[in-house]
């Protein structure tokens, strides 16, 4: 059964410092983080509830080195829709239902073919050049560092 733990902490260094600690301590995952407000971050946990348990004492002590406005929640079976409300968090990517039933003649078919009676005279068909996405990212960094919106 799956259980949820929260630790709220003043920062965002102290929060990476208790995912870390919280993640050494116990066989825990860590779903996501979400800036509060103020300079707080909440960060949480997903797994058995015992790790959770162990994971979240281990990280309020590892932050509480650090400040003393630690703060942190445990709930053993969460509610279906507690946990659909924080599918928004930062660093959690949304999870969707994977394609397993993929078609494989739309790719197959997509690939140039000669014909048979003219493949001596015909010259190679090369496909279209697009530009990559890592072309873009690079255009996008270059106007950056000029100082303009892109």
């Amino acid at each position: 059964m799956k259980s949820l733990g929260v630790i709220e902490t003043r920062g965002l260094v102290a929060a990476i410092q208790v995912v870390d600690a919280a993640c050494k301590a116990a066989e825990v995952t860590c779903i996501g983080y979400r800036k509060v407000g103020s300079g707080l971050v909440s960060v949480c946990f997903e797994g058995e509830i015992s790790a959770i348990r162990t994971a979240i004492e281990r990280g309020v002590a590892v932050a509480a080195t650090i400040d003393k406005q630690v703060h942190s929640l445990v709930i053993a079976r969460p509610e279906p829709s507690a946990v659909e409300a924080l599918s928004n968090l930062k660093g959690h990517p949304p999870r969707t239902q994977a394609n397993t039933n993929v078609d494989m003649t739309a790719e197959t078919s997509a690939a140039p073919t000669l014909s048979p009676k003219n493949s001596a005279d015909a010259e190679p068909v090369t496909p279209q050049v697009t530009q990559s996405a890592l072309d873009l990212a690079e255009d996008k960094n270059a106007v950056a560092r000029r100082g303009k919106k892109a």
